[in-house]
């Protein structure tokens, strides 16, 4: 993470490892292509067999899963790409960080007082004990060079809507989530971050100490998780006021 001299308060922007940044947007294109492709010739299978009578249910039930198996493909890459263009514009960095607050490569800065929550999520043990899994290990190692990520930071703003209204573009808004409707009217919305997939280790760490030592500062919640259902736990009652009470 650079420290950039400005005159002003303190100010940090966190470079990109353009290395990554190629090989994740080369392989979720292939993705995307191939699934596409497949998806079509799927397609075609099923037309064909059922013209012709050539193929049994049970034959054409399993073109129809692969089918859907392309689609969520494409699916999955599309959504990845978006998540991946909130640290990846057209400058070297992928944010920066100041005593007001923190301003991604694709999204508006995001004052502290905004954020609800930071909240990361360690996914590395548990990405290693899957690639020892055969075929599964194999298609994961892809997905990781397509910039799936093992570090997922995700910030919780207090007002989504409003944060997607200061985005210069519907595709940049489309990136926050948005979740239930709280007393006041505001709903709450969620930036996904892979920081891994575009940042050297170095850089995943210093982004993830910055965030924790700003959360402590401001008094924003912040947590480390390696179970996705932990961080489910943690994250869902500040998200969705319709959350179940017992599970709080």
């Amino acid at each position: 993470m650079e420290v950039v001299p400005t005159g002003e308060p303190a100010r940090s922007e966190v470079p990109l490892d353009l290395a990554k940044v190629q090989t994740a947007g080369r392989w979720n294109s292939g993705f995307i292509v191939v699934g596409v492709l497949l998806f079509l010739v799927s397609l075609v299978g099923i037309w064909a067999m059922g013209a012709t009578g050539f193929g049994s249910w049970f034959t054409i039930t399993l073109v129809a899963v692969f089918a859907v198996a392309s689609a969520g493909l494409v699916v999955t890459s599309v959504l990845r790409r978006r998540m991946l263009l909130l640290l990846v514009g057209d400058s070297a960095s992928a944010c920066t960080i100041t005593e007001r607050g923190l301003t991604l490569a694709g999204a508006p800065e995001i004052e502290w007082h905004e954020l609800v929550f930071v909240a990361v999520l360690n996914d590395r043990p548990r990405t290693n004990r899957l690639r020892s899994v055969p075929i599964y290990g194999w298609f994961g190692r892809l997905a990781l060079k397509a910039g799936n990520g093992t570090v997922l930071c995700e910030l919780a703003v207090r007002d989504g809507e409003s944060l997607r209204r200061r985005c210069a573009s519907p595709a940049a808004a489309r990136r926050i989530t948005l979740y239930g409707r709280w007393p006041d009217g505001s709903r709450r919305g969620v930036l996904p971050l892979l920081l891994d997939a575009v940042l050297s280790e170095q850089s995943t760490q210093d982004v993830v100490g910055a965030l924790f030592a700003a959360a402590a500062a401001h008094d924003i919640p912040a947590i480390l998780h390696e179970s996705p259902l932990d961080s489910l736990r943690w994250k869902a009652p500040q998200l969705d006021p319709e959350w179940p009470a017992e599970a709080r």
